[in-house]
């Protein structure tokens, strides 16, 4: 999301730049970076609510793994104790 801030900052500088008599078509620089700094912004939180869930889903998992291994190894021992 940090990488937002650069395109803030050239929207800034080119709207500034359009209002003290700068050429008009730096309008359509400002639209660019402002697109895209809103882009940036919005899939920083997605990729975190993403990244958690998929780390979930892991963890769910080798949670999973565990216990059938701790199972397959009680059976083999009362098996031997048989």
């Amino acid at each position: 999301m940090l990488v937002a801030l650069p395109y803030f900052l050239i929207a800034y500088t080119c709207s500034a730049t359009v209002a003290d008599g700068g050429p008009g078509w730096l309008h359509l620089i400002v639209l660019w970076a402002c697109w895209n700094a809103l882009k940036f912004v919005i899939i920083g939180p997605v990729s975190i609510v993403l990244l958690v869930r998929v780390r979930l889903h892991e963890a769910a998992i080798r949670r999973h793994q565990r216990r059938e291994a701790s199972a397959d190894a009680d059976t083999r021992v009362s098996v031997l104790h048989a």
